[in-house]
């Protein structure tokens, strides 16, 4: 019976994915809570999962909080920990219960999380969205610009229209390409990080991911890469 209802949990799964359409997240909250109850953990799993969804602020921190709990609960170490980084990049402000479940899963792992993000990454991963944003606000300057009487508010107009579409597209690529957080879910070899690895990786062909800072610039599959923002 547990087997045919994780079958076709996952199967519903699978079907949401293929249309592009994510389960209601209070549906998935609902029907996840009731299968985390009854101790069904993998359909609880698929039922949350079914729902979630990244940037839907409250709702994606919930799910991925509970996320991070059944997989905690399934024994899945480094699984839990994505899920906790993710809530803890949907939710807003300060949570002691996330915080707290975030110190368990780490200290569970067999070693050390691997490098702890860096300020110059920290940035550059921030940069991305800021540039983006600073180009849209030139934007705005510049059809102010164009509103005020004068002979010479063109010129400047179009010079601040240039630097908005430059800042807007340096931006998208930098937010795009440049490094993000991930926690690896498989051991990889290659750079020397165990499973439940803390690190910021960069693209590195169609399949795989370039751990930032690791000598020799080794490359990890994607399957064995859990981006903490995808």
């Amino acid at each position: 019976m547990r087997a045919a209802l994780t079958g076709l949990v996952l199967l519903g799964v699978l079907a949401g994915l293929a249309a592009g359409d994510p389960t209601d997240p209070a549906l998935a909250l609902s029907e996840g809570n009731r299968l985390f109850g009854q101790g069904e953990m993998e359909a609880a799993l698929a039922a949350y999962a079914a729902g979630w969804q990244e940037g839907r602020g409250r709702e994606d921190a919930l799910l991925a909080y509970n996320l991070g709990t059944t997989a905690l609960h399934l024994g899945r170490l480094p699984e839990a920990l994505l899920w906790y980084r993710r809530a803890e990049a949907a939710a807003s402000g300060e949570d002691p219960w996330l915080r707290d479940n975030l110190e368990i899963v780490r200290r569970s792992l067999s070693s050390a999380p691997g490098d702890p993000p860096r300020f110059a990454l920290a940035f550059s991963a921030a940069a991305g969205r800021w540039l983006a944003i600073g180009g849209v606000a030139l934007a705005w300057t510049a059809l102010g610009l164009l509103a005020l009487p004068g002979r010479f508010r063109r010129g400047p107009a179009a010079a601040i229209a240039a630097l908005s579409c430059a800042a807007f597209l340096a931006g998208l690529l930098l937010d795009r390409h440049g490094p993000r957080a991930a926690v690896l879910l498989a051991p990889c070899p290659e750079a020397g990080r165990p499973a439940g690895s803390e690190v910021w990786v960069l693209p590195a062909g169609a399949e795989a991911w370039r751990i930032v800072g690791a000598d020799g610039s080794p490359s990890c599959p994607e399957a064995a890469v859990g981006l903490v923002k995808p």
